[in-house]
């Protein structure tokens, strides 16, 4: 039995659910204690033991759109606490003798796993920005330098880097990462998928209320998450309902197609229940657009830039349904296994 000392950035739930599904079988035959801060340590209450580190934001949210000053300024308050940090993830690992360290984009653990000679492997679809070729549109381009330059200088501080994505670009020359298909939740899997006439749509910010007012005038009932009323209120033909974990997903995997921003986590859900997908990535977030291009070039569905999409952007959409689930059909986007595998094999190395 190996010691795993795991690291997850804690400020949105996709990393922590991805951190969870591989956790939970890695403690069949192991033992896990965990590292981070926002919502990891609520997550984790109950299963697994936790030091609660402060979160590195580097895409911070305002009005919708991702605010540079912001994330500035959480990049330079998480800076000056790396020593402090350093030192009790040190302690920690002088005290508790861990195996291995895992890491979803947490920022503190490969600094302090490098200072103890504990190996460090990441597991994280973030690290596909910094490993792999892909093109950058000429309205991309500071988006793009952006997200690179940070993640290039702030996260790509592992040896081991395991990618998981629904989508696998080339390597760029001299990196040694792997490529992984994606990591499910088991909630996930024991939903069956069926054919539906409904549109999920799942938004992260109020200010994307103009995507949802696109989709008055489909004629199809639209059910709305992301918005967080206290009770299920309907407008029309839009239903806006209060987030749960269960009933988002059953609406997924009954769907006649998802309308999302670029999240890689949601996106893989829906392709996994073999559903189209339309996605607005957040400006300024570039893993979003990198995301939502790669839907496009698959023919899973299409993406658009437009914060005051028109009417003519879900007819467009909409004709070429039949095409995308036919892309879609007969395709697997659940690597669990194949991920947890992998790491055995490296716990047990």
């Amino acid at each position: 039995m190996a010691r795993i000392l795991y690291g997850v950035m804690g400020n949105t739930h996709g990393h922590i659910m991805r951190s969870l599904a591989i956790a939970s079988r890695l403690a069949e035959e192991h033992e896990l204690h965990f590292v981070g801060g926002g919502h990891v340590p609520a997550a984790v209450a109950g299963k697994f033991p936790c030091l609660e580190v402060p979160v590195l934001r580097t895409a911070a949210h305002h009005k919708g759109r991702v605010s540079i000053v912001r994330a500035a300024g959480q990049i330079a308050a998480r800076l000056a606490e790396i020593p402090q940090v350093k030192r009790e993830i040190r302690a920690l690992i002088k005290s508790w003798k861990p195996t291995v360290a895992l890491c979803d984009r947490e920022f503190f653990l490969p600094f302090a796993s490098a200072a103890a000679g504990l190996e460090c492997v990441s597991i994280d679809h973030s690290h596909l920005l910094v490993a792999c070729e892909y093109d950058v549109p000429a309205g991309q381009r500071l988006s793009h330098a952006l997200a690179y330059g940070s993640d290039r200088l702030l996260f790509d501080r592992t040896k081991k880097n395991l990618i998981v994505s629904f989508y696998h670009p080339p390597l760029r020359a001299g990196r040694t990462d792997e490529l992984l298909p994606p990591v499910l939740r088991w909630i996930v899997t024991q939903i069956g998928s069926q054919a539906g006439d409904h549109v999920l749509c799942y938004q992260t910010s109020s200010t994307s209320r103009a995507i949802v007012e696109m989709l008055r005038g489909c004629g199809r009932e639209v059910r709305v998450y992301g918005f967080n009323p206290q009770h299920e209120t309907r407008d029309g033909n839009l239903v806006f309902r209060p987030y749960d974990d269960r009933r988002i997903l059953e609406d997924l995997a009954t769907c006649a197609y998802a309308v999302t921003n670029g999240g890689h986590n949601l996106v893989c859900e829906a392709l996994h229940y073999g559903k189209p997908v339309l996605c607005f990535p957040v400006p300024m977030l570039f893993e979003q657009f990198l995301n939502a291009a790669h839907i496009r070039a698959l023919g899973y569905g299409d993406y658009f830039t437009s914060s005051q999409p028109s009417a003519r952007v879900l007819r467009a959409f909409e004709s070429q349904l039949d095409e995308y689930r036919s892309n879609l059909a007969g395709k697997t986007f659940d690597g669990t296994a194949q991920v947890v595998e992998r790491v055995r094999q490296l716990v047990s190395a």
